[in-house]
């Protein structure tokens, strides 16, 4: 093994030693020994200096360069480094895939909805046997039908995962409806569905309506069923209706208002929550029962927008320009009319812009 710098300090220990030997012969044999262990120990010193210069820098003044002493080994004696170990145990990745919605078309209605939806479809049909799909979506709604339609496709888009009812929205709107007033609306224990197709098939509904029956009348007038004898309401010399068909227009007011409010919870809840109706304490005299109206037509309004906003649409409520209480009573139910109305097509143009996604993205698959 050549140690760089050690042959050449042991080579000139050796001239010494033998310069002092051929110069004297007489001092050889009285100092051999110490001659020699000197010599020996300066060997020995001189080990130990190159072995304590190993793997140090030395300053090489005529090259201004820095070199290493030392061993260096072969790389590939060189220990490998540690490598980590692994995280965990070994396994297959397996993703985790949503839950996918029901298929549109094959998306069932609620029990009470489907019940709804078979009255709805007889009334449309009469003497028809045959029990129909559920109506389409009326994206501009004019009768009662139109509103029946498509609150039977609420229901079924709900049952279908595009509307979600695991949001806190579903109870700030109920219970907007029930503290609208000291007269607000209240919760049943019968499900939005089941209350719908009772009160469509009940004598009141039977009697004055139909799902032909217009939302808005012309002139904003009752019903023709509604109407005595088939005869135009009689107007007094201030313009207003007379006590017959104000009372008329009144519950028809009154009816088309449970119908937008029990949509818009079907919007966030499904055709299975409970239905909002009348409470025993409303008002019969005809101003209050106007002042109630209005009252729950703002928090309808309110709701949808809410509603509308959870679902990326815009909702623009009807705006009265008139003074409050300037207003008659022909004109405060003209327009609530006309609130009912823009309602009614918030809640259509919902229902019908997610129902042709639902349905085109059915056809993607």
């Amino acid at each position: 093994m050549n140690i760089t710098g050690l042959p050449v300090l042991i080579s000139s220990q050796i001239k010494a030693l033998a310069d002092d030997v051929s110069t004297s012969p007489s001092q050889q044999s009285a100092g051999g020994v110490k001659s020699a262990q000197g010599s020996n120990a300066s060997v020995d010193n001189h080990e130990v200096e190159a072995s304590s210069d190993l793997n140090t820098t030395v300053d090489h003044s005529n090259t201004g360069e820095r070199s290493k002493r030392g061993f260096r080994m072969p790389s590939i004696m060189r220990r490998p480094p540690k490598s980590s170990p692994p995280i965990g145990m070994p396994g297959t990745f397996k993703p985790i895939v949503p839950p996918k919605a029901h298929p549109l078309s094959n998306a069932p209605n609620s029990r009470g909805m489907a019940n709804f939806r078979d009255i709805i479809f007889k009334s449309q049909h009469p003497g028809s046997s045959i029990i129909r799909p559920s109506p389409p979506v009326a994206a501009q709604p004019k009768t009662f039908g139109d509103i029946a339609g498509n609150l039977i496709a609420a229901d079924r888009l709900v049952k279908a995962g595009v509307f979600k009812t695991d949001t806190s929205l579903k109870t700030v709107t109920r219970d907007a409806f029930v503290n609208a007033s000291i007269n607000g609306l209240v919760s049943t224990p019968l499900s939005i569905g089941t209350y719908a197709g009772s009160v469509w098939s009940g004598e009141t509904i039977k009697g004055n309506f139909s799902a032909a029956t217009p939302l808005l009348p012309p002139a904003h007038q009752p019903a023709p069923s509604q109407q005595s004898n088939g005869a135009g309401p009689v107007a007094s010399s201030a313009g207003e209706q007379d006590a017959e068909t104000t009372k008329l227009r009144l519950d028809n007011t009154e009816l088309k208002l449970l119908f937008a409010a029990n949509t818009i919870q079907t919007l966030t809840e499904g055709g299975e929550g409970k239905a909002l109706v009348k409470g025993s304490s409303w008002p019969v005299e005809t101003t209050e029962r106007l002042d109630n109206v209005e009252k729950l037509y703002s928090v309808s309004e309110k709701n949808l927008e809410a509603i509308a906003t959870e679902n990326d649409f815009i909702f623009k409520p009807y705006k009265n320009d008139s003074v409050p209480g300037t207003k008659g009573v022909t004109a405060r139910l003209d327009a609530l009319d006309k609130r009912n109305e823009a309602i009614n097509k918030g809640i259509a143009r919902i229902v019908a812009v997610r129902e042709v996604e639902m349905k085109t993205s059915e056809l993607s698959v």
